[in-house]
C-alpha cells in the first residue's frame, strides 16, 4: 500500500494530539531530560495544533485510517513533524518533508527553516537543512532544552557568496516606514552557512525577532517575523541591494 499525505481534519484532534504525545515520549528518550520532553508535549497543545489546521498548512499520513505521521508549514516555518517509531527509517519523514516544501514553492518562498530537536538533526542534514546555531530553552528543575536552527533554500542552486555576515552585528541607520517598529535603537546578530543568512534581533520596539535570508548575487531577500513590547507580532519580506561603501556592508532597499 503506498503512503501519502493529506489534510489533517480537524475532527482527528485527540487522535493527532495522542499520536504526538506517544512519538516524544518514545523518541526523545535518551536525548533529552524528563524535563525537556514535558516541554515538547506542552509546546504541541490541541489549541496550537487547531489554530494551525486554521490559519496555515497541517498534513498528516494514515495507514489502516490511523495516523503515523504528521507536519505543519507556518509561513517559512515548518513544524511538528513526527513519524511513528515503527514507520521511521522507511522513508515517511522524507514523504512529509516533500510536501511541506512543495508547498513553500507554490506559496513562492525561496527557503524553509526550522527548529531540529537532537533526535532529528542528521535526518535534516541528509535532506540538505544547514545549520546556524545552536539554541537552548530553559525548562524546570534547571534543565535544558537544546536544539538547532537550520534552513533550506528551495532552488537547486547550493553555490555560496562572497559576502560573509556570519557572526557580524548591523544596526539600522535610517528607516522610512510609517509606523516602524524596527528603529535606530535596534540590533541585528547574523549568522551564515553558504548563501543562507538567519539573524536574531531586538531593541527599539522589538522584543525578540528573527530573520531569514538568501543571497543571490548583489541582493538579497528577507524573511523575518518579530514580536513587539506589547506582544504583537509582525511578519513578512523584504528585499535589498547589498552595497559594500567604506568597508561596511549596507543593505539598501
Amino acid at each position: 500500500m503506498k503512503l501519502v499525505t493529506e489534510p489533517f481534519n480537524r475532527s482527528d484532534i485527540d487522535e493527532l494530539y495522542n499520536f504526538i504525545v506517544d512519538t516524544i515520549q518514545t523518541s526523545y528518550v535518551g536525548y533529552y531530560p524528563e524535563e525537556a520532553i514535558t516541554h515538547f508535549i506542552e509546546y504541541s497543545n490541541k489549541e496550537g495544533i487547531l489554530e494551525d489546521a486554521q490559519d496555515n498548512y497541517v498534513i498528516v499520513v494514515k495507514d489502516n485510517n490511523k495516523i503515523i505521521g504528521t507536519g505543519t508549514l507556518k509561513y517559512t516555518h515548518i513544524q511538528r513533524v513526527f513519524v511513528s517509531p515503527h514507520y521511521q527509517g522507511k522513508g515517511l519523514g522524507k514523504l512529509i518533508m516533500y510536501d511541506l516544501e512543495n508547498k513553500a514553492i507554490l506559496n513562492h518562498l525561496k527557503l524553509v527553516e526550522l527548529h531540529s530537536s537532537l533526535f532529528a538533526k542528521q535526518f535534516y542534514d541528509r535532506l540538505g537543512y544547514k545549520m546556524f546555531k545552536m539554541g537552548k530553552v530553559a525548562v524546570e528543575n534547571g534543565e535544558l532544552l537544546y536544539y538547532q536552527r537550520m534552513a533550506k533554500r528551495l532552488d537547486e542552486n547550493q553555490d555560496s557568496t562572497q559576502y560573509n555576515f556570519r557572526k557580524k552585528q548591523f544596526s539600522v541607520v535610517k528607516n522610512d516606514g510609517i509606523d516602524i517598529e524596527v528603529d535606530l535603537e535596534t540590533s541585528f546578530h547574523f549568522y551564515q552557512n553558504e548563501a543562507l543568512i538567519y539573524a536574531e534581533y531586538s531593541g527599539g520596539e522589538v522584543e525578540y525577532g528573527e530573520i531569514f535570508g538568501l543571497i543571490e548575487n548583489q541582493t538579497i531577500d528577507f524573511y523575518y517575523s518579530h514580536v513587539n513590547l506589547v506582544g504583537g507580532k509582525t511578519q513578512g519580506q523584504s528585499k535589498y541591494e547589498i552595497s559594500i561603501v567604506d568597508d561596511k556592508i549596507q543593505f539598501i532597499g
